[in-house]
C-alpha cells in the first residue's frame, strides 16, 4: 500500500502538489478554530429545567392535613340477611372493591 502511494504522489505534477500545500496553509492559518460546545451546556439546561418544575411543584403542593377525616363512605349501605344478599350487593356495585383500595379503607382499618 505504501508502495502504491508513493508511485501515486509521484505522478501528481509539481504545480498541483504546491496548490494544495498552499491550500492546506491557507485553510489552517485563515479560520480560527471553532470551539465545539458538545451536549455537556444542553444537558446541563435541561437538567436545571427539570430540577426548576420539580421545585415550582413541590412549592405549590397543598400540604396534608395532620388529622384528615375519612371523606369516603363505603359504597353500600344495605344490611344483607343471606349470602345471596351479599353477593348481589357485591355483583351489583363494583365501586366497593375500589373503595376497599383506596387509603381512606386502609385508614378506617387501623383506628
Amino acid at each position: 500500500m505504501r508502495q502504491l502511494h508513493a508511485t501515486a504522489v509521484d505522478r501528481v505534477s509539481g504545480r498541483t502538489r504546491l496548490q494544495l500545500q498552499q491550500r492546506h496553509r491557507s485553510a489552517t492559518t485563515a479560520t480560527p478554530a471553532r470551539r465545539h460546545f458538545g451536549w455537556r451546556p444542553v444537558a446541563a439546561s435541561f437538567a436545571a429545567v427539570l430540577a426548576l418544575m420539580v421545585g415550582v411543584q413541590l412549592w405549590n403542593a397543598p400540604e396534608p392535613s395532620p388529622a384528615a377525616p375519612a371523606t369516603a363512605a363505603p359504597a353500600t349501605a344495605v344490611a344483607a340477611s343471606t349470602p345471596d344478599d351479599i353477593d348481589a350487593v357485591l355483583d351489583e356495585n363494583p365501586d366497593l372493591y375500589l373503595w376497599l383500595a383506596s387509603n381512606d379503607a386502609y385508614a378506617l382499618a387501623m383506628e
